[in-house]
């Protein structure tokens, strides 16, 4: 009875955030609209998606049989860190939807501040233990992160040619290209060490060359761009870079530093800790869209060539990241960290310098890949390694 009540509030959750979701959609005909164009029709998609959140709230909390006691603010921290991709998926549209108004506030064009609050947030929760895991196993981590600048980047050159330069007129598809290698050439973030976590793999590995990737990302990221559209487009090498330092690497490397000297505020705030990335993620998702949906709008035949590259990379990613370590004697919990490592980027980074220093459709590879990496990470190798790792449970029970 339970587990019916259960799934019928799941069910009545995604109706509401569904309807929530076209009513502003179809008013403007599937176009978005200003914000204030039309109260009513944004009271009513607000009203559903409160609607839809309050259910998926109490599933939550009975899906997760919290004690009376429990306190409501860690109940809705909980909640918001196990619906991240709802709420990114929520901050992506209502992007959309009012992007002639959420393109032009903000979040539109000061997103970086709100990607830096992101940053910071993962950068908090390194600590001098994970720093000495760097030091202890230098050897795995520095090959971890050298598989992912070089698969990752070489891979993603070689779909983008396949896939945008031999179907798509030459602008459209340097753009896309573009977009592509920024992507790539970005690092993981913190959704890697969450897929770690759920497949059971090396987690001090994972946290380890996510640390190392985000802090030398700022040195290789504008070299790598230049090397491989530098002949297609004017690369700001320079501008990149000090941008990268300011919003990636200065929040990593002084929220670590303040981690590391107030353990006992970083412990004490950790619930929120959770919530605050994936608010501030969503508004960075929800300001990157509104910059390109005009450009979405008038491309919306590029999609499916789109997303079959973003398909291919991530396959390609995740299951190099794993192979690739057994042959370099990696045990199988290093491998699921590496999978992970080179398969996830961090989506939020490639729109941003796309919507600084190129065409705003630079900016859509980074949004399809965004869930695409997801959904294939989940329903593919989080699940594979999970059956794998019951299977070997059951193997090692006793009879």
């Amino acid at each position: 009875m339970a587990m019916t009540t259960r799934r019928t509030m799941k069910i009545a959750s995604y109706v509401a955030l569904v309807l929530g979701a076209l009513v502003p959609l179809v008013h403007s005909g599937f176009v978005g609209m200003p914000l204030a164009e039309q109260p009513a029709v944004l009271i009513g998609n607000v009203a559903l998606w409160v609607t839809g959140l309050v259910l998926a709230y109490l599933g939550y909390v009975r899906e997760k049989e919290l004690p009376p006691g429990h306190p409501t603010w860690l109940r809705l921290c909980g909640f918001v860190t196990a619906g991240s991709a709802t709420l990114l998926m929520l901050g992506m549209t209502f992007g959309f939807v009012y992007h002639p108004t959420i393109g032009t506030s903000f979040f539109g064009t000061d997103f970086t501040v709100v990607l830096m609050i992101t940053l910071a947030v993962m950068g908090v929760q390194i600590t001098p233990a994970d720093w000495k895991a760097v030091a202890k196993d230098g050897r795995v981590v520095s090959l971890v992160v050298l598989i992912r600048w070089l698969i990752m980047p070489l891979t993603g050159y070689c779909v983008a040619f396949v896939v945008f330069r031999l179907f798509l007129e030459p602008a459209i598809a340097d753009s896309l290209a573009i977009g592509m290698m920024l992507l790539c050439t970005s690092p993981p973030g913190a959704a890697s060490n969450s897929l770690t976590l759920l497949g059971k793999g090396d987690l001090a590995l994972s946290v380890s060359a996510t640390t190392i990737n985000v802090l030398i990302a700022p040195f290789l990221q504008p070299l790598l761009i230049k090397l491989f559209v530098g002949g297609t487009a004017s690369v700001d090498t320079m501008g990149m870079f000090v941008d990268l330092v300011q919003f990636v690497l200065a929040p990593v490397v002084l929220a670590s530093l303040v981690g590391a000297f107030l353990p006992r505020l970083v412990t004490r705030i950790k619930p929120v800790l959770g919530p605050i990335a994936v608010l501030s993620l969503a508004c960075v998702l929800m300001g990157t869209i509104s910059k390109g949906a005009e450009t979405i709008l008038q491309n919306l035949n590029v999609l499916p060539y789109v997303l079959i590259a973003c398909v291919v990379q991530g396959l390609a990613g995740l299951t190099l990241g794993y192979w690739v370590p057994k042959y370099l004697g990696f045990n199988r919990e290093q491998r699921i960290a590496s999978s992970f490592e080179v398969g996830v980027e961090n989506a939020a980074i490639a729109p941003a310098l796309a919507a600084t220093y190129f065409n705003p459709l630079a900016i859509v590879p980074a949004i399809v890949y965004g869930k695409t990496q997801n959904i294939l990470a989940v329903t593919i190798f989080v699940r594979k390694f999970q059956r794998e790792n019951e299977q070997r449970e059951r193997e090692l029970a006793p009879k």
